[in-house]
């Protein structure tokens, strides 16, 4: 195992873990569609180089398949997600964000076939138990406008998140990450572009430099960075300790949250707790290849 590769899944989970917080000071100044079009503008401008030296095409994305990555990978997921951060607080985000592998697992067994053992299902319905009490820390120490709506919507991004990843096993596994993901990205900015003219309809955003700062910061560094160094971990590192590098995202999250004076509620603790717990029993006796699938699609994020 590569010292190097643990060092850049290391610095990925951090730079990932970061993103809800610094997101959730972002929207303060922009509106969620408009941060997800510079986002993306960003990331694509980086990534366009290395994923045309490997093949990328403009035209590509338009096909079909990036089109459909591009709406629920890129325009879905991340404008819930903006959307979401809005009304609740990062850690109950990235809490809730959490439940991604066991509804990544039942869309897996319901779409493709996969099977999934006694264990298995315990472990998730651990998970989704924990999921619904963080869900309900909406009283009055919670964080946001209307937490119950923001954290709906975070378990809309989620089931968002296991489509992309579904379709994602369809993708040709000939053609590198890169390639896929920079076609996806220019397909969901796309997209994006209609929603985020609507919001700027009543005049362009006066960012503070900080702020921009930190959009850069999420486009070239959350985006575009730790896509590379993900997909070299993975040519270093066992993909199996890869996905398991993940779930410590929600650890992070939860401490980048607390720095920036969120309060961490019991339940969020109960309910974190069960979730973290319930992936964990689910990850652990799954499949190998299971995890190794899921590795690989993560990498075309």
């Amino acid at each position: 195992m590569s010292r190097k590769g643990t060092i850049a899944l290391l610095v990925t989970v951090v730079v990932w873990g970061s993103t809800y917080t610094i997101t959730r000071g972002v929207l303060t100044e922009m509106g969620p569609f408009t941060l997800n079009l510079v986002r993306m503008i960003i990331a694509y401008a980086a990534l366009y180089p290395l994923a045309h030296r490997q093949g990328y095409r403009l035209r590509m994305s338009f096909r079909p398949r990036y089109l459909s990555l591009g709406l629920t990978g890129i325009a879905g997921y991340y404008g819930l997600q903006n959307v979401a951060l809005r009304h609740t607080s990062a850690v109950s985000a990235v809490l809730i964000q959490a439940l991604i592998p066991a509804v990544t697992a039942i869309a897996a067994v319901l779409l493709l076939g996969e099977r999934l053992r006694t264990l298995q299902w315990a472990g998730i319905a651990l998970a989704v138990a924990g999921t619904a009490i963080v869900s309900q820390a909406a009283g009055q120490h919670a964080i946001g406008t209307n937490p119950l709506l923001g954290n709906l919507l975070m378990l809309a991004c989620v089931l968002v998140w296991a489509a992309y990843t579904i379709q994602g096993r369809r993708v040709n596994a000939q053609v590198p990450a890169v390639v896929n993901t920079t076609a996806a990205i220019l397909a969901g900015t796309l997209m994006l572009t209609p929603m985020a003219l609507w919001e700027l309809r009543s005049g362009l955003p006066t960012p503070r430099l900080l702020t921009c700062a930190a959009v850069l910061y999420l486009g070239l560094i959350a985006t575009a960075l730790t896509l590379c160094l993900w997909n070299y971990a993975l040519e270093t590192v066992p993909a199996s300790l890869a996905t398991a590098f993940l779930n410590l995202l929600p650890i992070v999250g939860i401490g980048f949250g607390l720095l920036a004076g969120e309060p961490l509620m019991l339940s969020q603790v109960i309910g974190g707790a069960l979730t973290l717990g319930g992936v964990w029993v689910a990850e652990r006796f799954g499949r190998r290849r299971t995890s190794r699938l899921l590795a690989e699609e993560i990498a075309g994020s």
